[in-house]
């Protein structure tokens, strides 16, 4: 009887270790790195976030009021869509610039997690990011 409690501990345990170790990571995960107002701009703030997007995540379609944003790629690929140029796959070692108020979206269409470097620059005390409804 002994063997037979310690055998169904035991396969319970593994079910539970198995479970955290195969824990899925969130779909998005972003950190903001640095925050600096820039002086020689009055008004303007930098933004700079490093992001890991999970296969199939997708950002809604959003827009920067008055902010410039630069993506920089560093592992993997992403597909990014920008009003006036369409879609664009960006690679490891690739960025892509995105204008002011223009709608955007980026998605990791690929079947590894993806990283990203992304630099802001916007009017202190405005949004960043404000979503665009279609």
């Amino acid at each position: 009887m002994s063997w037979c409690v310690v055998f169904v501990a035991g396969v319970l345990a593994g079910a539970v270790a198995g479970e955290v170790v195969h824990a899925k990571a969130p779909p998005y995960l972003t950190t903001q790195i640095l925050k600096t107002d820039l002086n020689n701009l009055p008004g303007q703030e930098m933004l700079v976030f490093e992001s890991t997007w999970q296969p199939g995540f997708r950002l809604p379609l959003h827009m920067h009021p008055n902010g410039h944003e630069v993506t920089y790629v560093i592992e993997g690929e992403q597909t990014f869509y920008v009003e006036g140029v369409g879609t664009k796959v960006v690679k490891a070692g690739e960025a892509i610039y995105t204008p002011p108020n223009t709608p955007h979206y980026g998605s990791n269409l690929t079947g590894k997690p993806t990283r990203t470097v992304v630099i802001r620059i916007k009017d202190i005390g405005k949004p960043i990011m404000v979503e665009v409804k279609q």
